[in-house]
Formats: C-alpha cells, structure tokens, sequence
C-alpha cells in the first residue's frame, strides 16, 4: 500500500496548526503540509471532493 493509498484510506487527516491567510480582498486561504503534496496531487487530479473541517482553539 503506497502512502497515498494509506493517507486516502484514513478518511481524516490531522494537518496541525495552520494559519488562514489573506489572498485579495475576498478571499482567504489555508496552507497544506508540502510533505503531503503526493497526496494533493493525486487528489487534484483525481478530481476528489473533499469536506474541511476547521476547528479553533480556545
């Protein structure tokens, strides 16, 4: 099983601490890990749909 098999088959993935940047005037965006690029690569080009969850600290 390649690692994008094994990330793909866990269904969640803890990504850490992220910071939400301003890109615009309207939009903002959230960096990925670049360890995981494999992975949002094969997602991209798969077309995958993905749900986000964010969750804030206190």
């Amino acid at each position: 099983m390649s690692l994008v098999e094994l990330l793909k088959s866990r269904k969640l993935l803890p990504l850490g601490q992220r910071r939400i940047s301003r890109l615009g005037n309207d939009r903002y965006i959230v960096y990925l890990p670049a360890e995981l690029n494999d992975l949002w690569k094969e997602l991209n080009e798969t077309r995958a749909k993905v749900k986000v969850y964010i969750e804030l600290e206190a």
